[in-house]
């Protein structure tokens, strides 16, 4: 095989496709970690969010969100109603023990309740904060200072659980514990539409908590997980694809956490959708747009989590690598394959499977 075509085809692979083998999914893990970072007064060792700063992992805490464009994260959850901004990774090597969790700004009442959910865009400019009393508040962060653009109401009372932003497309999603999931515009800080994700049958029964939202920063595309059901949305809203009757889960291996790539509707092999478990399984999805189900492509193995999954994070240009997090603290770095780093054996076993 002629290895240097390879980068010629990279931007025609879909994310976490094996470049000259589309076909083919293949993970492997290269590196694991503890989150040590924003831990202190945390109950439990669960991870809230991950990066990858020159090649090392770093993890916050399940009440965290990391700014890695800037080097710091917010913490939220205390009874100041509010959110503190602390050091997520040390600007020199010699300061690395002390800087770390060092606090740069605190900013009280944002809320009149605990701030449940936070979730920053990915230039850290925008943040947008959600509350125990289920509205949703949209920030402007600048020299360290947060000034208040909107305050945005529409989920009936439901503690707001998780949140995404989207500056690409301009969109907002919410969701509560409810079961309710809001889009809203970000440009003109108003809502636009509630994404029924409900069947009938779910209608009928107790509203069940939003798990995750996400949205496609290439196409749109939003995903809502409710319960033990994925399901995706277009930006205006659409159905797109649900999880398929064949896909079933029981409450110790349902989906904890999910998670959309910036898979383009082009890309038929794609995999647009990964999704964490209780049990520590990560799963990768497909989708089939004529059925428009979402069917399983690959599952990540050896397992490398043996207790539930919390935070789930897509790395690289060409996005083939994947950051997980669980509730012990764990985390993981798994990523695809490159034909041109692999024995004669396994490259054989790899081409077979073209």
């Amino acid at each position: 095989m002629d290895f240097t075509v390879l980068p010629l085809l990279e931007p025609m692979t879909p994310p976490f496709c094996t470049v000259g083998c589309p076909h083919v999914v293949h993970m492997r893990v290269v590196m694991d970690d503890v989150c040590k970072v924003g831990m202190m007064g945390q109950a439990e060792s669960s991870v809230g969010d991950m990066c990858l700063s020159k090649g090392q992992l770093v993890g916050v805490g399940k009440t965290c969100a990391l700014l890695p464009s800037v080097k710091k994260y917010y913490r939220f959850g205390g009874s100041n109603n509010g959110i503190s901004v602390h050091v997520a990774i040390a600007t020199f090597a010699s300061a690395r023990n002390w800087d770390v969790n060092r606090v740069l700004t605190i900013h009280d009442d944002m809320h009149r309740a605990p701030i449940t959910a936070i979730q920053p865009s990915r230039d850290a400019t925008w943040l947008v904060t959600g509350c125990m009393d289920s509205t949703v508040r949209v920030w402007k962060y600048k020299d360290d200072h947060m000034r208040l653009q909107a305050t945005l109401c529409g989920h009936d009372g439901g503690k707001i659980t998780c949140i995404a932003i989207s500056t690409t497309f301009g969109t907002i999603i919410t969701g509560a514990d409810d079961g309710t999931v809001l889009m809203w515009d970000l440009r003109t800080l108003s809502f636009l539409r509630e994404l029924d994700h409900a069947t009938s049958t779910d209608k009928r029964a107790m509203p069940t908590s939003v798990e995750s939202v996400s949205l496609n920063d290439k196409t749109g595309d939003a995903l809502v997980l409710v319960d033990t059901k994925m399901t995706i949305f277009d930006i205006n809203g659409n159905f797109v694809a649900g999880m398929s009757s064949r896909d079933t889960f029981s409450g110790k291996d349902r989906p904890c956490c999910a998670i959309l790539t910036d898979c383009p509707e082009w890309m038929d092999h794609g995999v647009v959708a990964i999704t964490g478990h209780i049990d520590g399984a990560v799963l990768m999805w497909g989708i089939n747009r004529d059925k428009n189900e979402l069917f399983m492509r690959h599952i990540i193995e050896p397992k490398l989590h043996e207790c539930a999954i919390t935070c789930l994070k897509i790395e690289g240009k060409r996005q083939d690598t994947l950051l997980c997090g669980d509730t012990s603290g764990k985390m993981t770095m798994c990523k695809a394959i490159q034909l041109e780093t692999l024995s004669q054996k396994d490259l054989a076993t790899v081409l077979g499977e073209c």
